[in-house]
């Protein structure tokens, strides 16, 4: 089984603790865009936002578009993660409609 199919396994089942858990233990090894942003879902699902923030900043893996989509649309309590996304990925314009809302 590779991540592709765990992933859909644990979606399946709604078991988010499980993904974190998992995909905990590969994103830092990963090349795969679809684990990196899974795992970013799932820490913000488990409220695990320092997760969220160290691979938004770190990972030069995930598709930016989606991470900074999600990350909008999830409201996280914390910024961080999204300015991160934004200043990295020249979104600083939609960063800061977003922010003055």
């Amino acid at each position: 089984l590779g991540p592709e199919s765990l992933i859909l396994l644990f979606e399946d089942f709604k078991t988010f603790e499980g993904l974190f858990y998992y995909l905990g233990a590969i994103v830092n090894h990963s090349q795969l865009p679809l684990v990196h942003i899974k795992y970013i879902e799932a820490a913000a699902r488990m409220q695990q936002f320092k997760e969220v923030e160290r691979v938004c900043r770190d990972s030069t893996v995930y598709e930016p578009e989606a991470v900074k989509k999600f990350l909008m649309e999830a409201k996280l309590p914390d910024p961080r993660p999204l300015i991160h996304v934004c200043d990295r990925f020249d979104f600083v314009d939609e960063l800061t409609a977003y922010l003055y809302n």
